[in-house]
């Protein structure tokens, strides 16, 4: 990468974590219902249809590289880029499945994003209010050193489907994350935002793609 980045941050920085040619491989492991598959199917195609046609999702044949998809009672989870080898995306069905939202906040992490308030600069942005965080879950708010994550570019977004809600992991029924802007609304599970796709194209070079 040419010239310093500025303080933005939750993209991985290291190519390594990038899928070769913006295709992801999976398999699918989970004991999934047939609605559970659809909506699984449709938010790849969403990814591939709003980057017009550069992410992309791939049933896995015999690649060495892949993540399984897994329905077990664990939540929604994923690892975060591609690992090497196996690795894992979890999504418990039902509750993880209601949402399109949920499916693609799982795979942005899966093609090597963390959480919007994971950034370097959250705290301009949002205050965390650790004393309201549930014992245990602290890490789920840390953030990341500028050599490791980026936002490429792009301003601290609240509207972020990677971004955690007001109440995320809270305790006590409070608030654990209280933006600075009185009237943003954070934790939307609709669909990835504007700038969650441009820093994803960004991330994997789309518009430099033939």
């Amino acid at each position: 990468m040419e010239g310093p980045l500025p303080p933005f941050k939750n993209g991985l920085v290291d190519e390594k974590y990038r899928w070769p040619d913006a295709t992801v491989i999976y398999e699918i492991a989970g004991d999934f219902t047939a609605d559970d598959l659809t909506t699984i199917q449709t938010a790849m195609d969403y990814f591939y249809d709003r980057t017009s046609g550069c992410i992309k999702f791939k049933e896995r044949t015999n690649e060495d590289d892949y993540v399984r998809i897994t329905s077990d009672d664990s939540g929604c989870h994923s690892s975060v880029g591609r690992k090497g080898g196996r690795q894992s995306m979890n999504l418990e069905s039902p509750n993880c499945l209601k949402r399109i939202g949920t499916v693609e906040h799982e795979m942005l992490h899966t093609l090597g994003f963390h959480h919007e308030q994971s950034r370097f600069d959250r705290d301009d942005y949002v205050t965390i209010m650790w004393e309201n965080i549930s014992s245990g879950h602290e890490h789920n708010f840390a953030t990341y050193p500028e050599d490791v994550a980026t936002g490429f570019g792009e301003p601290y977004d609240y509207g972020s489907v990677l971004h955690y809600s007001r109440k995320s992991f809270s305790a006590n029924g409070e608030d654990t994350i209280v933006p600075a802007d009185p009237n943003a609304e954070i934790g939307q599970r609709e669909a990835p935002s504007d700038i969650d796709v441009a820093k994803l194209m960004k991330m994997y070079k789309c518009g430099e793609k033939k």
